[in-house]
Parts: C-alpha cells; structure tokens; sequence
C-alpha cells in the first residue's frame, strides 16, 4: 500500500485552507499523483499528492496560470517522479554544506497555441529541449524538485503537531520492494480510477433540473411588462424593449437576459 495521509493532515501538509484547496479543485488547478483525477479513497491523499500539488502551486511565482500546470503536471507525472526519485538519492549539497551538484527542474512551456511542452533535469538539458520546440514560446516555468521536496519537509516540522513524513517518499531501482512498489502505483490507479468513473456515472445518471423559465420582467423606468416566458414571447419582448429605450435598447435587453440566466443556473 502507498503511504497516505487523512485531508486535515494533507492540508495542513501544504499550508492550505479546507475552501482554498476546494476552489482550486474546482477550477482544475490541483493535479493529484500518478495520473490521478481523484483519490482511491474518499479523505485520504497519498504523500505523492502533496508533492503534486506543491509542484503545481510553486508554478504560480513563475508567472505559470495554475490550470495549464496542473495539466502538466496530472499528465507527465511519470517524469516529475522520477526526479523525486533521483533528487532523494542525489542531494545537491554535501555534508559540509558545499554545492555538489545541480538542481533538477520540471519544467513547463506554454506554445503560442495554447498547448503546454514539459521538459525535466538540469537547466541546460531543458533549454536544449525547449529550443527545439517547433513554434514559439509564450511563458516558461522553472521549478525546482529539490526545492519542493525541501518545501514540504519544512512545512512538515513547523505543522502543530508535527507531520511524521517517510525518509523517502520513492523506491528507485534496484532497490529492494521496487517491484512490490510499482505493483502498489498500478493498484492504486486502478482503485482511483474506478472510484473516479463511479462519481462520473453517478452524476451522469442525476436527474437534470429542468431548465428554468424565464419569467415576466418589468421595465420599473416604463411600467412595461415584458415576457420572457418562450422564444416567441423573447422576440416580441425584445423588440418592444428596443421600441422604448431607442438604439441601446437591444444592448440593455440582452444584458437582462445574462442576468436572468445566471439566477437561473
């Protein structure tokens, strides 16, 4: 089994808000390990959760939108954990504190068509990379895996009470358990994307709300009523609005019906 943590410790893992991390859900902003569009079980996420998400947010001081990292990050998980991996083995500073090596980097590319490049290691392997995109560049983000690693470690330590987390959150090859642990990343897969598919099959088998009628309106400035009720009574109404308030008519028609569409969600 992958080691996980219940939500309040998970939240309090990356410094986040119940509604904070909700919202950013909600907007696509948070990716999930391995892949994963939700957790295997309902209030448990995996400690490769919180890397995941502590790599998407480090993205926000790039300059990086949440959204088009979140999907990088969802979709190429298989590179940034490998750089977990690497990273745990591979510290960048010795025991003395000198610099022994350089960091390894995620790294995410927006195209000028909106579509997202990902290039991982060292600096000079993700610009060589990234210099053989075939169209321009329009935004580069740059984090570093030591440094989300470090990041969540130290948020572990300062945490009331302190997060217990694992002395390594991988198991690189040729190591021993490495096979039962990619058994575990499969299972695991599975078990979240049954659940997943569970949700969507539940929602999608809902009763729709039928949708709501547009009601009468009254014009308090004329006294008119208008009918919003049918698409016939819609097309009467709004050529009286425009017959009563002139050339901006149709602009403050339509801008009522937004109105009325948004009450109506």
């Amino acid at each position: 089994m992958l080691p996980a943590l219940p939500r309040p410790d998970f939240l309090r893992l990356l410094i986040f808000g119940s509604s904070r991390f909700d919202q950013r859900t909600a907007l696509g902003q948070v990716a999930l390990a391995l892949g994963c569009e939700t957790p295997a079980h309902a209030g448990w996420y995996l400690y490769l959760d919180a890397i995941a998400v502590m790599l998407t947010s480090m993205f926000k001081a790039t300059g990086l939108e949440l959204k088009p990292a979140a999907d990088a990050v969802r979709e190429h998980w298989e590179a940034w954990l490998e750089l977990v991996t690497q990273a745990e083995r591979k510290p960048i500073f010795g025991s003395r504190g000198e610099h022994v090596r350089s960091e390894l980097f995620f790294a995410v590319a927006m195209m000028f068509d909106r579509s997202h490049r990902v290039a991982v290691g060292e600096t000079q392997d993700i610009t060589t990379a990234l210099g053989k995109a075939d169209q321009p560049l329009h935004a580069v983000g740059f984090v570093s895996i030591h440094r989300v690693l470090h990041q969540l470690r130290g948020n572990a330590e300062i945490a009331k009470p302190k997060i217990a987390l694992p002395e390594k959150f991988t198991v690189a090859r040729g190591e021993p358990g490495h096979q039962a642990w990619l058994a575990d990343i499969a299972a695991y897969q599975e078990r979240a994307g049954a659940r997943f598919r569970a949700r969507a099959k539940a929602k999608g088998q809902r009763a729709a709300r039928p949708p709501a009628r547009m009601p009468l309106v009254v014009d308090r400035p004329n006294g008119k009523t208008f009918n919003l009720s049918t698409p016939e009574t819609i097309e009467e109404s709004a050529r009286n609005f425009v017959a009563v308030h002139g050339a901006e008519g149709s602009v403050r028609f339509a801008q009522t019906l937004l109105n009325l569409a948004w009450l109506g969600r």
